[in-house]
């Protein structure tokens, strides 16, 4: 089940309350609908997070790596294998964080 619809996937996120109700919910679905073609795979949903991370308002690193942690359990459970481990991305995405 690696590929679901970005429709349920954040229907799902929402559903669950994974982040709560807010601004970060708003900010990683707008990075979803950017860079995203349904349905998901697991590259795409890693370069999402990546950009999440690269790219979110919140200077935070201490809360955007909450937010990664999060995302990464919940969507796993959906058969995806995504790390949780903010430098996994950091590493992989280089170009992203210059």
């Amino acid at each position: 089940m690696k590929k679901l619809p970005l429709d349920t996937i954040l229907t799902l996120i929402r559903r669950e309350k994974i982040l709560g109700h807010g601004f970060d919910l708003d900010e990683l679905v707008q990075i979803f609908v950017q860079y995203v073609k349904d349905p998901l795979s697991t590259e795409d949903v890693e370069f999402c997070l990546a950009q999440y991370l690269a790219k979110s308002k919140n200077n935070d690193t201490v809360h955007r790596n909450s937010v990664l942690e999060k995302v990464t359990r919940f969507m796993n459970q959906y058969g995806w294998n995504l790390s949780d481990y903010h430098l996994d991305y950091y590493r992989k995405y280089l170009p992203l964080f210059r």
